[in-house]
């Protein structure tokens, strides 16, 4: 009898005891964030990496948790939106760039790859993600790399005034160097992503202070509070003042939910 590859492969996952035990390999590798969902968007597994990302102590801290619990409101609305397009079309969504905040409320610049998971019948029952930090790789050469020192100049100075001919010039590239090295590795050039840095740190400002639209603005590195509403409705699809009232809403559903 002809034994195919794929009845072979299927045969051997079938026969393991517990599935999620190969899970555990993704513990080894650095910089590597694993995670599992269930359609309902609850976290069904993860590795150590993101567990220690989170700011918990482990696994059981976070199972069943959902992104709107684990992050700022409205982003938290986004990731989730991302996976539901995966539920729904039962397609991957490979190499997007998201900016996610560590426990430490540091932002990161992250690449995320996202696969729907099926049961015995076809059917989507969840997903399985990954993801890995673009900025602060070890460099492959003696020198660091210049669009790793342009990407960490935006994230740890979007609040001052930065020009990119300034920032090429500090890493020793020609502006048209930078962003064609920029976006071969982020998907964006150098000033979309100093805007969307500027961006997100302002949205977690509005979600979670009292601060004036006009101080956030300034806060931020935007010129004023007009430069802050032109470029985050171009980002966010909203106006600042109804991101505020939308994730201030969110947040109270998120606390009634996890009360009940």
């Amino acid at each position: 009898m002809t034994v195919f590859p794929e009845q072979l492969r299927r045969g051997f996952f079938s026969s393991l005891a517990d599935a999620t035990e190969m899970l555990r390999l993704f513990d080894f590798l650095p910089n590597v964030f694993l995670y599992v969902k269930d359609t309902e968007g609850r976290f069904m597994a993860m590795n150590r990496q993101l567990v220690r990302l989170r700011g918990a102590r482990s696994e059981s801290e976070l199972l069943g948790k959902t992104d709107v619990e684990l992050h700022p409101a409205y982003w938290g609305r986004l990731y989730q939106e991302e996976d539901r397009r995966v539920i729904d079309s039962g397609r991957e969504i490979p190499h997007q760039v998201w900016l996610v905040p560590a426990a430490g409320g540091k932002l990161g610049t992250f690449l995320s790859s996202k696969i729907p998971l099926r049961d015995s019948e076809g059917k989507v029952i969840g997903i399985a993600g990954v993801m890995y930090q673009l900025e602060g790789q070890p460099p492959s050469r003696a020198r660091k790399d210049p669009v790793d020192e342009a990407s960490n100049i935006i994230t740890t100075s979007f609040d001052k005034p930065l020009e990119i001919n300034q920032i090429a010039k500090d890493v020793g590239l020609s502006v048209s160097q930078l962003n064609r090295r920029f976006r071969a590795i982020y998907q964006m050039t150098p000033s979309q992503y100093l805007q969307r840095v500027r961006v997100h740190e302002a949205s977690r400002a509005l979600a979670e202070s009292d601060e004036t639209i006009g101080k956030v603005a300034l806060d931020t590195g935007f010129y004023d509070q007009a430069h802050l509403t032109r470029t985050f409705r171009r980002w966010m699809g909203m106006t600042p003042s109804d991101f505020r009232r939308l994730s201030g809403q969110s947040q109270t559903a998120g606390v009634r939910n996890v009360a009940d």
